[in-house]
């Protein structure tokens, strides 16, 4: 049996004003989650102010319905599966790869690091660097700039306050530089890396925007860096784009339907 002082205990409230939020996502009012929560509106008031100051909710400004904070949705694609993540996006990976004849790849955001999830090649050269699990600097692949690129200032700085490694001549890890590039990331809308791993290596990156506006997964395309930026790189940066909106449009569903198994009674 629960206790009575842990089941009204502030965190307790907290997490079940999460629960109801999460169930509910875009759809309720603070007098909505008042009713639901059986809390007075005074008290509901004070712990969603609590919970958005965290970014764990968001929402509540001008009337705004409450919604998964930014925060709490990157814990739980940091810690999802991938059972689900890969059979979304497979699919959009391997016709991108097929399209382009090079190594194709999503990575996602977990903390302040950028891991590959999920990658196709058809070059088995190719594929030692973009395997699963392996870690994207946000300093010189296109996919970790792609996603550190539209993060909060407070990430952002977390993400580059690590050691940034010079891999070849052509990597730049001077903080001035590399908030530049991510300023020039958000203007063209994708990312490049350009002999900044391995001198003969190119990529480029689209971050995959979500419904909900966060930037929690990129998709990539890699190989020798004259087939990469060479004659074809419009054609490439056109259906790494289009990879990119349909991803988006594949997570944001598979998205809402995580959080509903999560929010689901047992």
């Amino acid at each position: 049996m629960t206790d009575q002082t842990e089941a009204d205990s502030p965190l307790e409230r907290y997490l079940r004003l999460l629960e109801i939020i999460a169930a509910f996502p875009g759809r309720l009012a603070l007098t909505d989650v008042a009713a639901l929560s059986d809390l007075p509106k005074t008290t509901a008031h004070r712990l969603l102010k609590g919970l958005v100051k965290a970014e764990l909710a968001s929402g509540g400004q001008g009337g705004r319905a409450y919604s998964v904070g930014p925060r709490l949705s990157r814990i739980l694609h940091a810690t999802a599966e991938d059972g689900w993540l890969e059979a979304l996006v497979r699919p959009t990976l391997a016709a991108l790869a097929e399209d382009s004849g090079e190594a194709c790849y999503l990575t996602k955001l977990v903390g302040s690091r950028v891991l590959v999830a999920v990658s196709q090649a058809p070059e088995v050269r190719w594929r030692s660097y973009v395997q699963p699990g392996i870690e994207m600097p946000p300093h010189a692949a296109a996919t970790g700039k792609a996603i550190i690129a539209y993060q909060n200032e407070t990430l952002i700085r977390q993400a580059i306050a690590a050691e940034l490694p010079k891999l070849t001549v052509n990597t730049r890890s001077d903080e001035a530089w590399i908030r530049e590039e991510f300023a020039r990331v958000r203007d063209r809308g994708y990312a490049t890396c350009v002999g900044e791993i391995d001198e003969g290596l190119a990529a480029i990156a689209a971050p995959v925007c979500q419904s909900d506006g966060l930037v929690l997964y990129s998709v990539g395309m890699t190989g020798p860096l004259q087939r990469i930026m060479g004659d074809k790189l419009p054609h490439h940066l056109a259906a790494l784009m289009e990879a990119s909106r349909a991803l988006a449009n594949k997570l944001s569903i598979g998205t809402k339907m995580y959080q509903a198994d999560l929010s689901a009674p047992e």
